[in-house]
């Protein structure tokens, strides 16, 4: 388990969206293997059947296993196709039981926070390349040369909206003067959840310059703000920092306009510090500006509170998933 108390906490917040990526990948996991199995099944009764009615004498100068494809609507998954399938099963079946500490990126010194959150997630995906491979192969439209890299890596930039809403949760555990959180805004979207458990000194408000109307942000000293992030149904971020950097909260559930949505609790001062990190004084001070402004726009602005539509729960986005991956919905325009 993590040694940082921090990282345990909010991993235990994050069980309802890590839970929500397994219960996906096991539906379709499931649906895999009912398919191969039914039509293995199917496929071994016409042979038994056709052999009967043919008789010893047809038996002996007809090919049955070729001849019963020909009086059937859906062929029977023949053996290069049982192969892909079952490649695509091992990795469904690795994914549904991935262990909690799968869900714990932790940065060494000098790590790109961007590449590793990148790698950890193309991997995670997996789980929806190998729904790919399986729609692929089953459609007749399977290549090598174009499906068989899902099965290492399927980066998030590859994941449909359907995916993105079972997308699992991250912490991160990375030092201050590595934390450069901007290129995190590619992955905030669809219901993406990462917390930030930082190290060492940081610079103010790293976080500020991640939020937008439809993304909860969070800086904060402990995991109070995991577990409202871990209920809200689109994507965010929460930053545990240490002290001398501000404390805020920016929660789309809480309303439609910024004075609802965004509540800061503390602004610091910079004390002298010259830079942190990669980041010069002049950086630190656009932080600062642009979390005060932000505070200044809400307390001019009226409060706007969420209606039941904002703040409604979306269908369980699992049983979404698990029928939408078996069928041909829009994978061929992907």
């Amino acid at each position: 388990m993590p040694s940082d108390p921090r990282t345990s906490a909010a991993l235990a917040a994050l069980q309802k969206p890590r839970d929500r990526y397994r219960s996906a990948v096991a539906a379709t996991l499931e649906d895999v293997r009912v398919y191969l199995d039914t039509h293995r099944a199917e496929a071994e009764d016409r042979l038994t059947v056709l052999a009967t009615e043919l008789g010893m004498v047809g038996a002996a100068h007809i090919d049955v296993a070729r001849f019963s494809t020909l009086l059937t609507a859906e062929p029977a998954v023949d053996q290069g196709t049982h192969k892909i399938l079952t490649s695509a099963l091992e990795v469904l079946e690795e994914l549904a039981h991935v262990s909690d500490e799968a869900f714990v990126v932790t940065l060494e010194p000098g790590a790109s926070l961007y590449e590793r959150v990148a790698t950890r997630l193309a991997d995670f995906g997996r789980a929806m390349g190998a729904a790919r491979v399986v729609d692929a192969a089953r459609a007749g439209r399977y290549r090598a040369a174009e499906h068989d890299r899902w099965l290492r890596a399927f980066p998030f930039g590859h994941w449909s909206p359907a995916e993105r809403a079972v997308a699992p949760p991250v912490v991160v555990e990375v030092e201050g003067a590595d934390l450069r959180p901007a290129g995190l805004a590619e992955f905030l979207d669809g219901a993406v959840k990462m917390v930030l458990v930082v190290r060492g000194e940081a610079s103010p408000a790293p976080l500020v310059r991640l939020v937008t109307p439809r993304t909860f942000v969070a800086q904060a000293a402990d995991d109070a703000p995991v577990a409202r992030l871990a209920e809200w149904d689109g994507p965010g971020v929460v930053g545990l920092l240490p002290e001398g950097t501000a404390r805020f909260s920016h929660s789309p559930v809480a309303g439609d306009g910024l004075a609802a949505r965004l509540t800061v609790t503390e602004m610091p001062a910079l004390d002298g510090r010259k830079r942190s990190g990669p980041f010069s004084r002049a950086q630190l001070v656009e932080e600062l500006e642009q979390l005060k402004a932000l505070q200044a726009a809400a307390s001019a602005a009226p409060t706007i509170a969420a209606g039941p539509a904002e703040i409604a729960e979306s269908a369980d986005p699992a049983d979404k998933l698990a029928a939408w991956l078996l069928q041909q919905t829009d994978l061929a325009g992907v």
